[in-house]
């Protein structure tokens, strides 16, 4: 949940993009491999952990290694009192390139 936390604070400042991983005992060399290959949605949260979760379900059915939120809103539907989150994310994975290139270093 603080990766989470910090995923979302990170939309507003200006440091390096640093993504959610997902998945599990990646190297040094993977890790700093990592590059953005797709983009996801998710409208219908009803708290953090409903994102969180979605998220991860759809970095990993996609293959990725991580997601970065971008966007992220709150609203009501309707008459309902509960207010729904609506993310965007980048996803990453390891740059097959980039793994090839620091091995040639």
């Amino acid at each position: 949940m603080k990766a989470l936390v910090h995923d979302v604070l990170s939309i507003f400042s200006a440091k390096s993009i640093e993504p959610v991983l997902v998945r599990s005992g990646l190297s040094q060399r993977e890790k700093a491999s990592i590059a953005p290959f797709g983009v996801t949605e998710v409208s219908w949260a009803t708290s953090l952990e409903d994102l969180h979760d979605a998220l991860v379900q759809k970095a990993l059915a996609a293959g990725a290694v991580g997601y970065h939120i971008t966007h992220v809103e709150s609203h009501k539907p309707g008459q309902e009192t509960q207010s729904v989150l609506a993310a965007t994310a980048t996803l990453y994975n390891i740059s097959d390139r980039q793994i090839v290139d620091n091995a040639a270093l």
